[in-house]
Order: structure tokens, then C-alpha cells, then sequence
């Protein structure tokens, strides 16, 4: 039976420096931030054990007009916490692993193809994330800076800013994955399973030929009633595999995302799982039978979708991507679910924004570790490169991970800004979360707080924790992030909080947009 077995459960603390270093690589220090931020970094190899999925094609290249188009998945899963799997996004990093929870399928995707130990989803909330995922375009320049089902713009006295009102659909005139590929090559097939969250008429009016609906977080929510299927995760590989079944024998190259519920609160997974994990000896850092149970059980759906691909032998002309929307919820410890992250889902601090990212298709050397950093709005422009596509819309701010990905000589992501910026201006999480703007850099990341006006400065190659403010040891570093991240929110025209003219501290501050 499926269980809703609540929240996370009782977790041990755990000190957020715990097991952390991060070593120097080859091409490091070299920029204006402390490290070359154009370059791939260092790519890696680790030792390989289990794999089924192939990487046929020893040198990597653009797919030429006499080859098959290929096949992708793109395989997202929701508030999924960096250190929540049995495979290290950093093996340099202990914490970035489980020391409970155990997922060999996902294990399998990692050890076929790249890791990438810095990889950020585009923002700290489920809508804007996947909105930037299929147009590549930043979710601040989007208007689309939180989920679609949570107006802003409203007035509360606890608030000293009133955040804007965001947009509250996908713009069908945005062009998404899907259409850039059937707009390149007609033969191409496109489905959306699971959850959708961005209005707008739902997949269908995005370029998907096929999808469940335009769900959100309450079909994933809502027990099921059906024994075997926690967060509807093993029907939607059913769907999945249908459609690329039906696909292979029609002829026709195809994109699939799978949007996975899990790990989304509102916990889910078979009695079998629950009784599994209850049997086994819990970890130092995690314990929560809850969350375990989930999680291996997507696990579990997910090795029933790589095992369909092997079995209709696409596996050599198929891209397979895995990353999340965002980190997990605030907990007891969000450091446990978060690995040795500060922070939480809503929020910009690493863990709201720091997630897994595997990728795995032909050319991408089986084991292979990027400390490039990526983030989610580079998948379209990946995506595009791999197939030939090369004019895209001027406002994509994502750039293509192929060359890291094929292990080129001083491989470069060309993105049209040389930082990363997040934009986050709401409350949230009883006020835990509050309007923050950030930009990385090399090895350091600098957050404004828009209600202090207050600026503070990490280097995260020596604490990704974001324990120690080092602006004051780096002055005019701090003073160039804070300019170009200003700027940056200009040039896009990026809506921002203001000052709430009716505030009062007495007003309770739970209460939230």
C-alpha cells in the first residue's frame, strides 16, 4: 500500500564543515574571481561498477545531417536536496552522498556518464526553474520569479518590502525544447509526464505532442489510490516507456521529460520500501524513513525507464539528463538532506540552488567528473548544439555544456554573461526566506539582502557552507559583484520588491504571500 508517511522525521545535526574539502585543480586561479569561470575546470575520471548504459562514440562531435537525429530524456525531479543519493555529486565532498539512502539507478546514470559537482538549478522555486529549463532564459527576465499558484504583489504589514507580482503563466510566444527541435527536423516526437506547474495551457501549447495534463503539486500530493504507485511515479514511467515504444517503432527521434513529483513534501512509498528501510541500520546523518522510502523508490521507476531504453537498443543514440528544480524543504537540520549546504529550498543560499546534474549520451565518457559550473538553463542550448541548431533567441542566457561534455581541450560554456545570477524577491518559509539577489564568480558568490541593502561575500572553494562574510577581506571584489549584479537586474529589467509603506513590526510575521 502507499503510505503518506509525513515529513522528514527525526534527523541528527551534523557540523556543515564535516568532511568538506575541495582541492585545487589544473585551472584554477587564473581569472579575475580566483578561478577561470569561462573554463570547464578540471574533468575527472572515476571508477565505473554496474553500468548498463552505453557511451558508444569514442570522440564526441555535432550530430552530422547523415546520422539518425538522436533521442532525449530529460529527467527532473522536485525539491530534491544535493545530498540525498548514494552516489557523491562531489567525491571530494562525504556529504554530498547519503549515508542511508540508497539508489542504484541513479548510481547508474552517474557512473555512465558526467557529473558535474557544481550545478545549479536557475532558481530556488519549482515554476521558474522549469520555465528557464525549457526556454533557457533566466526566470528574473521572464517576470517568472516564483511559482505560478502564489501571487505577489499583495500588501502585509510583517513585510518591510512588498514583492512584485510575478507572471503567472509560460509564455506560449517563449520558444521551448520541444519546438526548437521540431522547427529543426519535422520527424521529431515530444511528451511531458509528471508535474508541469507553469499554467499557460498546459505541455500541449509548449510544443509537447503529448503530456498528463497541466498538473501541479497536488497530483502528486493527493494519494493516488493506487497500491503501487508512491507520487505516481511508476505510471509515469509506464507512460514514458509507451511513448518511446511507439516512437522506435514509427521511426521517429523523440524528447521525453519526465517530471518526477518526488521528493516534493507530502511523503509517499510502498509499504515494501517503508519495511526495507525500517529493517536498516540508519545512517549518522540521515535517518528519515520517510524521505528514504521515497526516494527509493523513484529510484526503483527509474531503473525501469533505463532498462527500456537498453531494451530497445536506442541506448547508443539517446541523451539522458537528470537534475532537480531546486533544493529540498527546511527541516530540523537542513543540512542533513542538503549535504554540508546552508539553507533550503526558497532560499539563494546553496542549498536552494545547488543540485544534481548527470548527464549521458553518445561521446560522454562513462565516469567522467566536470567541475564546470552549469545550470539549468544551459540544457536548451546543449540540446540545440548536439543537434545543429544555431540561432537561438537573443534573451537565452544558458550556454551549451557540449564542449565540457566531449572533454575538449580548455572547453569553454559560452554564456552570454561570464556570472551566474539568481533573483529571489519574496518571502517565504515564515519569513525564514526573504528577498535576496545573488551572483557567482569563480569561486565567489556574493548575495544582496534587499531588505538590510546589506552585501556579504563567500568563497566557496573554502566554505560552502556560506558560514564566513569575506567582503570585507576582498573589497573590490565585493564592490565589482555588486555592480554587475545591479546592473544585470537593469539590463533585463528584473522586478524588484519595494518598500512596503504600511509595515509594523507588531503585525505577526507568519504571515506570508
Amino acid at each position: 500500500k502507499v503510505l503518506a508517511t509525513g515529513n522528514c522525521g527525526s534527523l541528527i545535526p551534523v557540523q556543515p564543515q564535516d568532511g568538506l574539502s575541495i582541492k585545487e585543480d589544473s585551472q584554477s586561479n587564473v581569472g579575475a574571481y580566483g578561478d577561470n569561470f569561462k573554463y570547464g575546470g578540471k574533468v575527472t575520471d572515476v571508477k565505473v561498477r554496474g553500468l548498463n548504459i552505453r557511451s558508444a562514440k569514442p570522440e564526441g562531435r555535432k550530430v552530422s545531417k547523415q546520422e539518425p537525429a538522436p533521442n532525449f530524456i530529460v529527467i527532473l525531479t522536485d525539491d530534491q536536496g544535493w545530498g540525498t543519493t548514494s552516489i557523491p555529486y562531489d567525491p571530494e565532498i562525504r556529504q554530498s552522498a547519503s549515508d542511508f539512502f540508497q539508489t542504484p539507478n541513479i548510481e547508474r546514470i552517474a557512473n555512465a556518464g558526467m557529473r558535474f559537482t557544481q550545478a545549479y538549478s536557475a532558481h530556488p522555486n519549482c515554476s521558474p526553474s522549469r520555465a528557464a529549463l525549457l526556454t533557457g532564459i533566466s526566470p528574473a527576465a521572464m517576470h517568472m520569479s516564483d511559482i505560478v499558484d502564489r501571487h505577489g504583489g499583495r500588501l502585509y504589514q510583517g513585510n518591510k518590502l512588498n514583492p512584485p507580482r510575478h507572471v503567472d503563466d509560460l509564455d506560449s510566444n517563449l520558444d521551448t525544447i520541444p519546438e526548437l527541435l521540431k522547427l529543426h527536423n519535422r520527424a521529431y516526437r515530444s511528451a511531458h509526464f509528471g508535474k508541469w506547474h507553469l499554467n499557460g495551457n498546459g505541455p500541449e501549447d509548449h510544443g509537447f505532442d503529448e503530456s498528463d495534463g497541466p498538473t501541479g503539486n497536488r497530483e502528486g500530493t493527493v494519494p493516488s489510490n493506487l497500491p503501487d504507485d508512491p507520487k505516481r511515479a511508476f505510471s509515469m514511467t509506464r507512460s514514458s516507456v509507451r511513448f518511446m515504444e511507439r516512437q522506435v517503432r514509427e521511426g521517429h527521434p523523440f524528447y521525453l521529460q519526465v517530471s518526477h513529483y518526488a521528493t516534493h513534501l507530502g511523503y509517499q512509498a510502498t509499504s515494501e520500501t517503508i519495511a526495507e528501510l525500517k529493517d536498516r541500520k540508519p545512517g549518522r546523518r540521515h535517518t528519515s524513513v520517510a524521505y528514504g522510502s521515497m526516494i527509493e523508490d523513484l529510484d526503483r521507476s527509474l531503473g525501469d525507464l533505463l532498462d527500456a531504453v537498453e531494451r530497445l537498443g536506442i541506448s547508443d543514440n539517446t541523451y539522458i539528463i537528470y537534475t532537480a528544480d531546486n533544493g529540498t524543504y527546511p527541516t530540523e537540520d537542513p543540512g542533513n538532506i542538503n549535504g554540508p549546504l546552508r539553507g533550503s529550498k526558497a532560499t539563494l543560499w546553496e542549498a536552494g540552488v545547488r543540485v544534481p546534474m548527470m548527464l549521458v549520451g553518445p561521446g560522454i565518457k562513462s565516469g567522467s567528473i566536470s567541475r564546470a559550473p552549469a545550470i539549468g538553463w544551459d540544457i536548451l542550448p546543449t540540446i540545440c548544439e548536439i543537434v545543429g541548431i544555431e540561432k537561438l533567441d537573443e534573451r537565452v542566457e544558458g550556454g551549451s555544456l557540449l564542449p565540457v561534455l566531449m572533454r575538449k581541450q580548455n572547453a569553454q560554456v559560452q554564456r552570454s554573461r561570464e556570472e551566474l545570477y539568481f533573483h529571489w524577491p519574496h518571502y517565504q518559509h515564515e519569513k525564514k526566506s526573504k528577498p535576496d539577489s545573488t551572483v557567482i564568480a569563480g569561486n565567489f558568490k556574493l548575495h544582496y539582502f534587499w531588505e538590510s541593502k546589506e552585501v556579504q561575500l563567500f568563497d566557496l572553494s573554502r566554505d560552502l557552507a556560506e558560514k564566513t562574510d569575506v567582503s570585507a577581506e576582498y573589497p573590490e571584489i565585493t564592490q565589482q559583484l555588486h555592480r554587475k549584479l545591479m546592473q544585470y537586474l537593469s539590463e533585463i529589467d528584473a522586478q524588484l520588491p519595494e518598500v512596503n509603506s504600511k509595515y509594523s513590526p507588531e503585525t505577526d510575521p507568519a504571515r506570508q504571500p
